[in-house]
């Protein structure tokens, strides 16, 4: 039996519901502007699987370009956005820093 507690499915999302604000914002924030709300907005992870060769390949896609699979998603996604002219998605930093080292 381990000792080690850590924070359960339900302790992770548990207050997401809460969290969800219905009401209009009384105005819209300007767009391409940043300003100390954007750096404290939340950040939510997605999920996307591939195979094991796939992941490999994408490993070295981003040690060939210097580039985090991050921001190589970023990219893949903005690119994917402005094919069917939407919006790019908002530039957001990991939670957790890679220890890449920087080119």
């Amino acid at each position: 039996m381990s000792t080690k507690k850590g924070r359960t499915l339900a302790d992770m999302i548990g207050g997401l519901d809460e969290d969800l604000d219905t009401s209009p914002p009384a105005s819209p924030p300007p767009v391409n502007s940043v300003s100390a709300s954007a750096s404290a907005a939340k950040i939510v992870p997605i999920s996307v699987l591939v195979s094991p060769e796939d992941r490999k390949r994408l490993r070295q896609l981003s040690l060939d370009t210097g580039l985090s699979i991050q921001k190589l998603g970023h990219e893949a996604f903005n690119k994917m956005l402005e094919a069917r002219g939407l919006p790019p998605l908002e530039a957001v930093s990991a939670n957790v820093p890679s220890g890449r080292s920087r080119r």
